[in-house]
């Protein structure tokens, strides 16, 4: 199953987690809070313009140990 990015209009099935506060500044236009869609790609263009974020870690969350934020 795919998503649809709510910034560029592409399909994307991975999921990046980043912090609420992070989100908050980057998430799709006229979306309330802790909402919206962004594929992997419009997260991080997003972050680079507002942050001088330049180091992220990425790490694989076992399915039974993750949970997905509602949308």
């Amino acid at each position: 199953m795919s998503c649809t990015c709510q910034g560029c209009g592409k399909q994307y099935k991975v999921d990046l987690v980043i912090p609420d506060e992070l989100w908050e500044q980057i998430k799709p236009n006229g979306k309330p809070v802790g909402a919206g869609l962004l594929c992997g790609a419009c997260i991080m263009n997003r972050i680079e313009k507002i942050s001088d974020y330049d180091y992220w870690y990425l790490r694989k969350i076992p399915p039974n140990k993750a949970t997905k934020p509602d949308r």
